[in-house]
């Protein structure tokens, strides 16, 4: 995860490519909307156990979480609307489910990519993702 453009600017004039490394940008179409509810609980749950919030604290923002989560609205040209999948932008909460949610996904299934050297680079700013990896190993990595 970045924190902003100059961030990774400064990254990527240290980093040495070579002809076998492919870059590739990647952006997550409408990032809130699209997140998995469930999903989104779970790591959540997951990030408590990691840090090892107490039970009954646990309990309580889980609680909350499943709230807000449900309580899903928002308006637009004077209409109310509650979306069936995700969760509502603007919400000065989505950004952190959604990184929450987004750290596990990668913890699953990028990092050992990026571990095993696969990936050469790795960054993501929100919904945006920017990769930089070896074409000569591609056989290690189908399906990515």
């Amino acid at each position: 995860m970045v924190q902003n453009s100059n961030e990774m600017a400064q990254e990527l004039q240290k980093i040495h490519t070579a002809e076998n490394h492919k870059m590739i940008t990647l952006d997550i179409k409408d990032l809130y909307v699209n997140l998995p509810k469930q999903g989104i609980i779970q790591a959540t749950a997951i990030w408590m156990d990691r840090n090892k919030v107490g039970t009954d604290t646990k309990e309580q923002i889980m609680l909350l979480l499943k709230v807000i989560i449900e309580q899903n609205y928002f308006q637009y040209n004077n209409q109310y609307f509650k979306p069936e999948k995700g969760i509502t932008m603007g919400s000065p909460i989505s950004g952190t489910l959604a990184e929450i949610y987004l750290q596990l996904i990668e913890e699953r299934y990028i990092k050992h990519w990026i571990e095993d050297q696969n990936i050469v680079y790795y960054k993501r700013y929100v919904d945006d993702i920017f990769i930089i990896f070896d074409i000569s190993r591609i056989n290690e990595i189908k399906g990515f």
